[in-house]
């Protein structure tokens, strides 16, 4: 079988040479309670914070050689198990290779037909991320004026819609035109370019009265113009910083900090895996959303299986994607 391992922890750029798709013996049938082939993986910016020798303590890290892994969802191909029948799709963290021997502890099951791929965004860690952070932590409603960076990925477009849902004024960016023309399908109407040089001055313009809750996501330059126009007593809700996330200090702040300290703003950040007994929680309030249509997802998937994961990611990092990047194995 396929198994796709780190061949060594980049110092700068993610490439491909850094990844290394490998042949290993499979697992045999009766090696586990059940034998699972995962059909579609999910590419998250979190993963390159995994292939750093420190910080990020959350999660395990990745070393020179270490097996990779990631949100999957798997087709049962054998199962000893009682709870479980082949055909069933197992949803869980995985390893990334094509078939797993696993007990099924952490997995969750989801009956045979069509792939319940629901679960890869709004219903998956993505929008579980988005769930935690804005409805959670941020606790929008019909006083606020929220910003979401990088609204068209996966999981600011879920958090801006959750914000909207509330009742609140949303303020959304992207960095390219097709995100923005997406969003603005989506009815969003102050739609931003974050990657323009006036950003800065074209958030203040969109916000005269300031923003309440900024749901960050994009760190650099969009951090420092969303701390600019805070209003007092609001609060910044930190999901990533996935700007940074292939430069030497990933976690950097921005040089105007000390204004949220002035100005009472809270500045909460998050990893969902410590929220992880909150899931079921999340399903209840959210299930029913997806179901109705109340939430719109869209999922930007690449064909192609182990070999084109690599480039999936490196172009997730570049801002690639538009939706929920996964691939199809």
């Amino acid at each position: 079988m396929q198994q796709l391992r780190l061949a060594s922890r980049p110092q700068g750029e993610l490439r491909n040479e850094h990844f290394a798709l490998v042949e290993t013996p499979a697992p045999r049938r009766d090696s586990a309670a059940l034998l699972l082939r995962p059909r579609y993986i999910s590419v998250d910016p979190y993963m390159r914070t995994r292939m750093r020798a420190e910080g990020y303590d959350y999660i395990e890290r990745w070393d020179a050689g270490s097996v990779l892994s990631g949100w999957s969802l798997a087709e049962v191909e054998h199962s000893r198990h009682p709870a479980w029948q082949r055909g069933d799709w197992a949803i869980g963290h995985l390893p990334m290779q094509t078939l797993v021997a696993h007990d099924g502890t952490a997995l969750r099951c989801q009956p045979p037909g069509d792939p319940p791929l629901a679960f890869m965004h709004p219903l998956g860690m993505t929008g579980f991320t988005a769930w935690l952070g804005m409805c959670v932590l941020g606790k929008p409603g019909p006083t606020d004026t929220v910003l979401v960076s990088a609204a068209a990925g996966a999981v600011g477009s879920i958090a801006a819609q959750l914000a909207r849902n509330a009742g609140a004024r949303v303020i959304v960016t992207a960095g390219r035109a097709d995100k923005r023309d997406w969003l603005r399908s989506l009815d969003f109407a102050t739609v931003l370019d974050h990657r323009r040089e006036d950003f800065a001055e074209r958030l203040a313009e969109a916000a005269p009265q300031g923003i309440t809750l900024n749901f960050e996501s994009v760190g650099g330059g969009v951090f420092a113009a969303a701390n600019d126009v805070m209003r007092t007593g609001g609060r910044v809700v930190v999901c990533g910083l996935i700007s940074q996330y292939q430069q030497a200090d990933p976690r950097r702040a921005p040089p105007n900090m000390a204004l949220l300290g002035e100005r009472g703003v809270a500045v909460i950040p998050f990893v969902a895996p410590h929220f992880s007994q909150r899931y079921a929680d999340f399903l209840a309030e959210t299930t029913p959303r997806v179901t109705h249509g109340e939430l719109h997802w869209r999922l930007d998937v690449v064909q192609g299986g182990l070999a084109a994961l690599p480039e999936a990611l490196i172009g997730l990092l570049a801002g690639a994607n538009l939706g929920k990047r996964i691939v199809a194995l």
